[in-house]
């Protein structure tokens, strides 16, 4: 008898790159650098040391802003001003980068899109290895019938548009769809907010925030903390996608980078693993097929991205060696197929 499935995809910047959007951290770092190279206050000083520092991820982006502080507690007469003014420039900033990016996203390329992206999400069992599919043959049997729900992290409108067209008109399963009888896209949440609401970019929590007294001072931390972000707004997003994830048979984290300023999420990753042993975690890796090229490699690359997620999600050493076996890699080209991409654009 086939099992119901609950599948449930994290989706990081990972994506939008794929689709051709140029969100990266470098971009926008460029992007705020410029705008305020000519200020002379905190937001000017903050902007000359992203220029020098750079960061690769968001999450090290975010992680920096955080440690900044004690720049201010140390520069600033007014310490706690300047921390907010920073904090509203990279703010504004950040919607109207990440607008500018969106808007490329055509509904004709949502159209011609959209059924291939999210029908390609049945290819996550395929993508496994013969003996990862026993794992998971040990308690679901195929052909499975999914449903899939979304948690993203990104602000923009393109993964929700695409979803939305597919589930309003419903989504074939490809013919070489191996093990998967259908699949229904059934719920989506952007858990960090949304252009058109609040865009939430921040911290972890207040240990992450680099000044001391910075940390203790009620309007920093609702202004740098995500889920104080979040309080503020009164939104509810992180705790629907805690439900999603919680609620997974298969989770599929795709396009995340495993930042420090994410924790709370890989600590919720960690709970999934922990809540029975027919949960099972797929990370979508674009280094996937090169780090196969030979067997230390591979256990290298392995070995690292599973300690790197349990680390974070705080599990402990006896519990990583019993959660990674439920942890599998697949290429992120494996799932989220376009048949075009974005292009032009600077």
């Amino acid at each position: 008898m086939a099992s119901n499935l609950s599948v449930t995809v994290m989706v990081g910047n990972g994506f939008d790159l794929s689709a051709g959007l140029k969100t990266s951290t470098t971009r926008f770092m460029d992007f705020f650098s410029k705008n305020h190279a000519s200020d002379e206050g905190p937001v000017g000083r903050l902007a000359g040391c992203i220029e020098k520092e750079g960061a690769r991820e968001w999450a090290d982006f975010e992680k920096k802003l955080g440690e900044y502080t004690s720049n201010l507690e140390a520069d600033e007469e007014d310490a706690v001003g300047a921390a907010l003014d920073c904090k509203e420039a990279i703010d504004v900033d950040l919607a109207a980068f990440i607008a500018s990016e969106d808007k490329r996203a055509t509904n004709e390329f949502i159209e011609a899109n959209s059924e291939s992206v999210m029908a390609s999400l049945a290819y996550w069992y395929s993508a496994l290895q013969p003996l990862e599919r026993q794992r998971i043959l040990g308690y679901y049997s195929t052909d499975f019938v999914l449903s899939v729900s979304i948690v993203t992290f990104n602000y923009t409108t393109l993964l929700p548009r695409l979803f939305s067209a597919v589930k309003a008109s419903g989504c074939a399963v490809p013919e070489d769809g191996l093990g998967v009888s259908s699949i229904r896209p059934i719920r989506l949440v952007q858990a960090h907010g949304a252009l058109g609401r609040e865009p939430i970019c921040g911290v972890n929590d207040v240990s992450q925030i680099g000044s001391d007294a910075l940390s203790k001072n009620e309007d920093i931390a609702s202004t740098f903390v995500k889920g104080e972000i979040q309080k503020l707004f009164g939104s509810v997003d992180d705790r629907k996608a805690e439900d999603f994830i919680l609620g997974s048979n298969i989770l599929i984290i795709f396009g995340l980078s495993l930042g420090e300023t994410d924790i709370r999420w890989w600590e919720t990753v960690v709970k999934l693993l922990r809540s029975g042993e027919n949960r099972f975690v797929l990370m979508a890796s674009t280094e996937a097929v090169s780090a196969r090229r030979s067997p230390a490699s591979f256990r290298r690359f392995s070995k690292e991205l599973k300690d790197k997620l349990l680390s974070r999600g705080g599990a402990n050493d006896d519990e990583k060696r019993s959660l990674s076996e439920r942890i599998f890699i697949i290429p992120a080209g494996s799932i989220f197929r376009f048949k075009s991409h974005l292009t032009g654009a600077d």
